[in-house]
């Protein structure tokens, strides 16, 4: 059993990643074997942009169409795979170019905050739930596009929670959220999806200070090593 878990999870020894890294890099790779020649990494871009809309039109429609929310997970799915599969894409034939990461950093961007603010708009969560979450998420991606900038630094994850996990909640949270009442309680006077939401964003904050005291220590002493 700890075998499978290392399989799947990566180890965590060796892994300063999100959990499903390990296993999302190989499913990748197996993807693009069976990539045709002629799909190309922009157009994969394009492809979870898309996908983003598709899913932001789901949440906000499921308020007068139940039946919507069944399309989030699928969404959200295309989502995944055009902004998963297109740099890898164009690593594997040697064709990074500006255009490829111009287009695979604006989809991902344009794709966050458009389902972000949908949610505000959806059942499912408050506008002011919404805008807290995407005052996080502005900060998180912020820092996380500072960080890259450093030669010695990887994907960044929180507590194992990178992009691909981030969206499984995104693609989910519908259904979590129908089970806990929250579309029932959004009219409160401070509903409880609010208390939350403003809970967590506060220890996030504080894991970001933690994070980058950290990670700035742990540059400086590679920088160090590397001089």
């Amino acid at each position: 059993m700890l075998n499978f878990f290392k399989w799947f999870f990566g180890d965590p020894a060796q892994r300063a990643q999100s959990f499903l890294r390990s296993a999302e890099l190989r499913l990748i790779a197996r993807i693009i074997e069976a990539m045709p020649e002629s799909a190309e990494p922009v157009q994969l871009s394009g492809l979870g942009a898309f996908g983003a809309v598709v899913a932001a039109l789901a949440l906000v429609w499921s308020g007068s169409i139940p039946l919507a929310i069944w399309v989030i997970p699928a969404a959200m799915a295309v989502n995944w795979f055009g902004l998963s599969v297109d740099l890898p894409l164009a690593r594997s034939r040697n064709a990074e170019r500006v255009a490829e990461g111009m287009a695979h950093h604006l989809g991902e961007i344009f794709s966050h905050l458009s389902i972000l603010l949908a949610y505000g708009f959806s059942p499912f969560a408050t506008m002011r739930a919404a805008g807290i979450v995407v005052v996080c998420y502005l900060l998180f991606a912020s820092y996380a596009y500072i960080r890259a900038a450093a030669p010695q630094s990887g994907q960044m994850a929180y507590i194992g929670i990178g992009v691909t996990e981030f969206r499984i909640l995104l693609a989910f949270w519908p259904f979590a959220a129908v089970a806990l009442g929250v579309p029932q309680s959004r009219d409160d006077v401070l509903p409880a999806i609010d208390i939350a939401i403003l809970t967590l964003a506060g220890f996030a904050l504080v894991g970001l200070l933690v994070k980058f005291f950290s990670d700035g220590r742990k540059i400086t002493l590679a920088a160090g090593r590397d001089d």
